[in-house]
């Protein structure tokens, strides 16, 4: 098993000159494949001197090919070993950048110690307690997969000269020697000298688990996974969110085709008719995210990550970025509510999340201030469905709320534990989704910094429950509630308590405005009503109050925004 403090201490520069060297003593070797053939076949020469000669030749050849063979699959393993031993630099160095910020240490054996940080205030202590368990239990998870990778390489490059030593690296006896080449021999010593690639964690590791694990790959090893396993990071927590939009693109393509195959089978057998509309309804979901993820004319377009695509399930699942999730110094995650689907609505959510992606960039820039912003867009759970208002009673069940909101938790953290440094995270819920937003958010640790839902039945799954903004785990004076005049989910729901006490009534819970208001800069803002009008811009393209509202707490502006009267 290798150390903590052997692995800060690898060196791939080592591996990867010896692979030149390596490489010229090979093709010195693999030039002679010619000369080899004309000795083997010497014409005219016959009887049993020439035979006695040919089978000391074959003897030489065979030998020279498993030669070829041993040198090749020693340069692969240099080779391989060496890229591999980068990924354990790049897992080291953000280990050790996490755990200097947040006065850490990691010893050589792998020991997570904390140094503890100055006196906060006493209202502080349990949150600043609670984030340094959180942090070190990273730590731990980072130390473990970047140890596990160096076990890996380890374990694999052993193996490799093992097999060289003994002469197992190929079995040169049975070929054609008339033909021989010591190129082809040493392809397939290359192929036996390749190392594998470290397996991901469990399904269902937590994110800070499948950060570390990402982080301790190569690139060269993370491009080989998102091309020929897709389906092991697209939807992994914590994977960095432009490796998971590259892995969800082929996923997409892959499954397109798969179900377009199918449709086409049962089409034509006369398949159950409902499995053929399940498959369309696959396929459109397919074609709607294709169409979010690329320009009118085509191309792809680069401010759009597709964070996940899950079209398991009754109904298919996505989350779609805009901006870079990966760099950007604050990032929003939107979940909407019923009705709610990829390949209904989803793509005006995802202009909706644009707009107010841009509205927080302008009041940043107004203020002098450079950073980007994300959003996200998060249909990871199955909405509720009904015209009636009344079915809002029945959604906090099952899949619908519940699982979705453990979902979601993971979704924000794994943000967070893909990133050297965190976002201002903040986690915006609206209607249903302010539900799962609500109870992601009681898990802790999710690395939300302020929450804002909007149209909100209730953010509990618990009918009658007392609770309050402290209940979300997030800092103390970082929760909002908008409710918009004429929004009966969200004036009268909450009167039932179904989802906990009613938001606009809730302790600790900041009410901001949906009327029509002169904004911090003296311009207009409209006026929102209704449940759907939130995040709404005029045909003259006047930000409403409560789009305005979001945007400057996406943007940690709190102080532009406008309360509730």
């Amino acid at each position: 098993m290798v150390s903590w403090g052997e692995a800060a201490r690898w060196n791939p520069a080592v591996l990867q000159e010896a692979v030149g060297r390596i490489n010229a003593a090979y093709n010195k070797l693999v030039a002679c494949s010619d000369d080899l053939r004309d000795i083997n076949t010497p014409e005219g020469w016959h009887g049993d001197a020439a035979g006695a000669a040919a089978a000391e030749v074959n003897q030489i050849i065979d030998g020279l090919e498993e030669y070829a063979a041993d040198i090749a699959a020693l340069r692969r393993a240099a080779g391989d070993s060496g890229d591999a031993i980068t990924g354990v630099q790049n897992g080291v160095r953000e280990a050790e950048a996490i755990a200097s910020s947040n006065h850490f240490t990691i010893a050589p054996d792998g020991e997570i110690v904390d140094n503890g940080v100055p006196d906060a205030p006493p209202e502080q202590t349990q949150l600043i307690a609670e984030e340094r368990t959180r942090l070190a239990e990273e730590l731990k998870d980072r130390v473990v997969q970047v140890l596990r990778q160096a076990t890996d390489i380890d374990d694999d490059l052993c193996a490799v000269l093992e097999r060289i030593e003994a002469g197992n690296v190929i079995d040169a006896t049975g070929n054609d020697n008339e033909n021989t080449s010591l190129a082809a021999a040493g392809n397939s010593g290359a192929v036996n000298g390749a190392l594998s690639v470290l397996a991901p964690p469990p399904v269902g590791a937590d994110p800070s688990t499948n950060a570390a694990w990402w982080a301790a790959l190569s690139e060269a090893q993370r491009k080989q996974l998102i091309a020929q396993h897709p389906d092991w990071v697209g939807n992994r927590d914590g994977v960095k969110a432009a490796d998971r939009s590259k892995a969800n693109l082929n996923l997409l393509e892959q499954q397109k085709h798969s179900f377009t195959e199918e449709l086409e089978r049962l089409r034509r057998e006369g398949g159950d008719s409902d499995e053929i509309a399940r498959l369309e309804q696959r396929v459109k979901a397919i074609d709607s995210i294709t169409g979010m993820m690329h320009n009118p004319d085509g191309s792809l377009n680069p401010n759009r990550q597709l964070m996940s695509l899950d079209l398991t399930g009754d109904h298919p699942k996505a989350a779609i970025a805009n901006g870079d999730v990966d760099t950007a110094q604050h990032v929003a995650v939107f979940t909407p509510g019923m009705n709610s689907t990829v390949d209904g609505n989803m793509p005006g959510y995802v202009n909706d999340m644009q707009g107010v992606r841009h509205s927080a960039e302008d009041m940043l820039r107004r203020g002098g201030d450079m950073s980007n912003v994300a959003t996200v867009t998060w249909i990871g759970y199955e909405p509720s469905t009904g015209d009636d208002p009344g079915s809002l009673l029945g959604l906090a069940t099952g899949e619908n709320s519940a699982l979705g909101g453990d979902k979601l938790a993971k979704f924000d953290q794994g943000i967070n534990a893909s990133r050297p440094t965190d976002p201002h995270l903040t986690a915006l819920g609206h209607s249903q989704g302010s539900i799962v937003t609500g109870i992601s958010l009681t898990h802790g640790g999710t690395g939300v910094d302020d929450a804002v839902v909007f149209g909100s039945p209730g953010v509990a799954d618990h009918f009658g429950i007392d609770n309050t903004a402290r209940d979300l785990k997030v800092p103390e004076g970082h929760a909002y509630n908008i409710k918009a005049d004429g929004d009966h989910v969200a004036q009268y729901v909450p009167e039932i308590w179904r989802y906990g006490r009613a938001p606009y009534a809730m302790e600790g819970m900041n009410q901001l405005s949906a009327d029509a208001a002169t904004g911090p800069d003296g311009g207009r803002l409209a006026a929102s009503h209704g449940h759907s009008e939130y995040t709404r811009t005029t045909p003259e393209g006047v930000d409403s109050t409560s789009k305005h509202n979001i945007a400057a707490i996406v943007a940690d502006r709190p102080q532009l925004a406008i309360p509730a009267h």
